[in-house]
């Protein structure tokens, strides 16, 4: 290469990188701010990189947790305070929902056992409220969506790191039966919270690659990351979620209605298989087997009981009638739920565990609210994001956690986006999704 080509190429590098600082020092001021502290909360607030993690205390990783909690609080609240649009869709349903869900929250502080955590956490639910809404709106849903999708990338590559190269914290031996121990990836977290982060970057990304036609190698790989990390935390329910999440995402392709006649065919062999194969082996012992080898204890009943939970959500339920108007406050169910694992194991017992019946009804009105929009008007990343928090939550607490993060971050998007006026999906004439913004035909990969 001739010096003046060396010089040339120089000059073009320099350029290249000029004009990238240029669009980053470009980018205002409280959008760069509000970006950050997406990815910061996303990535930090369900982040437990102790040996134990189902203890919770006031360590040095709580502390950094409520700094970023703090300022995004300020920067929220802000908002709230000088821009009426940020109030508009906090004060229309189904968004209002979770405004009366914390308002309990706060009504049962007082009366907890330990005020001080359950007021915390209470703060937490408002500073994710209002960092997200005004993020949604003031610096639009795609930049929202792609700072979320950075920071659980981030916490799924980082787990991957600590599962092989710190397997005191990254690995969870969860006790079974007979003295036995399922080994599960957990990395940054308890491996149910792994697997609730890698099957949302999941839909996420298979969304955005799909939909918002947002393609690279590199999401690909990010999404084969996540998917990875989904297996190894052995979190049947997250697994099942993330399927269910992106048939639902995309019936329109799966549930064409030319597809119903093969459907009904396939459906008639079944049946027919089924009632052949009954003469000739005992089903019921056959599904049993299956269901052993799919058990993490190697016993099929732990299924049948929803991995304990029947027994976990009946104790709960009794609790509940004993207060049924306050609650027992945010982050108080490790003292009266000790010998099942500290949790309720449902996000609407658990709210209702928290606030009483009037939060848990509002926690299911604005499931049903959410779910009646999604049969008017179909919206892949809103619908897909909608039943993964269902499906989950019906094994898991998933939202208003001890520090609300991430699944309550996008649950507030899913509850968000018919308000938004930026959504490149939504045609602002008629508030109806554009056709061509859905995929036809089977999913494949464009050349």
């Amino acid at each position: 290469m001739s010096s003046a080509d060396f010089h040339s190429t120089n000059l073009r590098i320099q350029s290249f990188g000029e004009s990238r600082l240029q669009k980053i020092t470009s980018v205002p001021l409280s959008m760069m701010t509000g970006l950050i502290l997406i990815t910061v909360v996303t990535f930090l607030n369900l982040a437990d990189i102790s040996i134990d993690k189902d203890k919770v205390g006031l360590d040095m990783q709580v502390m950094l947790k409520l700094v970023g909690i703090g300022f995004a609080a300020i920067y929220g609240g802000i908002g709230f305070l000088t821009d009426r649009r940020i109030r508009d869709v906090i004060q229309t349903f189904p968004v209002f929902w979770v405004v009366v869900i914390i308002v309990m929250y706060f009504v049962a502080a007082p009366f907890s056992m330990d005020p001080k955590i359950s007021l915390a956490s209470t703060l937490s639910m408002v500073a994710v409220l209002l960092l997200t809404v005004r993020a949604l709106v003031q610096i639009g849903i795609l930049p929202v969506i792609n700072a979320i999708f950075a920071g659980m990338a981030l916490f799924n590559i980082l787990s991957w790191f600590v599962f092989f190269f710190w397997p005191e914290v990254g690995v969870l031996k969860e006790p079974i039966a007979d003295g036995k121990f399922a080994h599960r990836m957990s990395g940054l977290a308890h491996s149910n919270v792994l697997g609730q982060y890698s099957g949302l970057t999941v839909v996420l990304g298979t969304v955005m690659f799909f939909t918002y036609k947002k393609r690279s190698s590199t999401r690909v790989a990010l999404i084969a990351i996540a998917l990875g990390a989904l297996v190894g935390s052995l979190s049947r329910t997250s697994l099942v979620a993330t399927v269910f999440a992106l048939t639902i995402a995309y019936r329109r392709v799966f549930f064409k209605r030319e597809y119903l006649q093969r459907y009904v065919v396939a459906s008639m062999v079944a049946v027919f298989a089924f009632m052949v194969v009954s003469t000739q082996v005992d089903i019921g012992a056959k599904v049993k087997e299956k269901m052993t080898m799919v058990s993490k204890s190697g016993d099929a009943d732990e299924l049948t009981s929803a991995t304990g939970r029947s027994e976990i959500w009946a104790y709960t339920i009794r609790l509940i009638s004993q207060r049924p108007l306050i609650g027992y406050g945010a982050a108080t169910s490790k003292y009266f739920l000790a010998q099942y694992s500290s949790y309720t194991h449902n996000m609407v017992l658990n709210v209702a565990f928290s606030t009483g019946i009037i939060g848990g009804f509002a926690c299911l009105m604005m499931v049903l609210g959410r779910i009646r929009a999604m049969f008017s008007i179909s919206h892949p990343l809103a619908d897909g994001i909608l039943v993964f928090i269902i499906v989950n939550g019906i094994f898991e607490n998933v939202i208003f956690s001890v520090l609300t993060g991430m699944p309550t971050m996008v649950l507030i998007m899913s509850l968000s986006w018919p308000l938004l006026k930026d959504d490149p999906l939504i045609d602002s004439t008629t508030g109806e999704i554009k056709s061509q913004a859905l995929p036809e035909g089977n999913l494949r990969f464009s050349p």
